[in-house]
């Protein structure tokens, strides 16, 4: 029988996530030439986070607005745990195959402020400010940006394009969604539909809520980002009223089809392509909650014992799949420019 989550104090929950120590990279064979230039921490008023790189994996950093595109990586961990450096090889893989495809990539990710210790809208803020750094400090176009976001991350990043919006700042390029906690109510179908073959448990994410928004008062005044996966708040704009058309670029969303947030996430779909967002949907048959970043954790050892050199195809196959829609997003954007 499985025990809840909810059973786990936070502190060891935290300690068995923790990922902020980046020797493990410096002292790999894979980037041992290069390693001192990367994951480097960036501190600025309103946020932290980390270059993981600025333009190449294997070879000299460059200024970010040289590059061709700009990852922006928000982590998972239902924003009571998790580290900017969780998933740091996985986002090192796919920089690495993007310059195999001839592509300068820069990798950001976000140390953004984990509940209960930061309530709403503190995250969101921080991701602004990331965003309205790289945009106008690092001077990076918007349209080359890619927000990825990874279950709690999936429901920052459509926090942060909704903020966007309503800031009246430029939107990113497109938005990467990788197993989204897209309806912090959690009252989707597959709650119950999938209760038996996902490792997720309501009552554990119903408290990280109470954790993320601290009392009812709050989360009312925040209501508009609870729940994404309803239709958005009937709002004038100067383009009629709201809809996803105005807050999301092209967007990619996968997920398994035993985790519990797929209703969630079927419904949030469906809604933004009645708003005429192109999103592609990947539905993978029998994989649970994050299954996406499950194996290239596993093996994640394997590739970094591997030489600069050496070939890595197969080996971090999350890592390969989030890879060639970057990839494809870059050829798309340069034949359209």
């Amino acid at each position: 029988m499985a025990i809840s989550l909810s059973l786990v104090p936070l502190s060891i929950r935290r300690q068995l996530t923790a990922t902020g120590d980046t020797s493990t990279i410096r002292t790999s064979r894979r980037f041992s030439d290069i390693s001192a230039e990367l994951c480097e921490k960036i501190l600025k008023p309103g946020f932290q986070g980390y270059w993981i790189c600025r333009g190449s994996v294997h070879g000299p950093q460059r200024p970010p607005s040289k590059s061709d595109i700009t990852l922006v990586w928000l982590h998972g961990g239902a924003y009571v745990t998790g580290t900017a450096l969780t998933g740091v090889v996985s986002l090192l893989r796919i920089a690495e195959i993007a310059a195999q495809n001839n592509l300068s990539v820069n990798v950001f990710s976000l140390e953004y402020s984990l509940a209960p210790e930061a309530r709403f809208p503190t995250q969101m803020n921080e991701a602004t400010a990331a965003y309205r750094y790289l945009v106008e400090e690092e001077k990076i176009d918007p349209e080359s940006i890619m927000v990825l976001g990874e279950s709690s991350g999936g429901h920052l990043a459509l926090s942060l394009a909704y903020n966007l919006h309503g800031r009246g700042m430029p939107r990113p390029g497109k938005v990467v969604l990788i197993s989204p906690w897209v309806n912090l109510d959690n009252s989707g179908s597959t709650f119950a539909t999938n209760k038996y073959k996902d490792f997720l448990d309501k009552q554990d994410l119903d408290r990280c809520v109470e954790w993320l928004f601290g009392d009812t008062d709050t989360r009312l005044k925040f209501g508009d980002y609870v729940n994404f996966a309803a239709r958005l708040p009937s709002k004038p704009t100067p383009d009629g009223h709201l809809n996803w058309s105005h807050v999301l670029p092209p967007t990619w969303v996968t997920i398994g089809g035993n985790d519990v947030f797929l209703a969630d996430v079927s419904s949030f779909v469906e809604n933004a392509r009645a708003d005429r967002v192109h999103v592609d949907l990947q539905v993978e048959a029998g994989k649970p909650h994050g299954w996406l970043g499950y194996g290239d954790a596993i093996r994640a050892r394997e590739y970094l014992a591997l030489s600069p050199g050496d070939d890595a195809s197969s080996v971090l196959k999350g890592s390969e799949k989030l890879a060639e829609v970057v990839c494809d997003h870059a050829r798309r954007s340069s034949k359209s420019a």
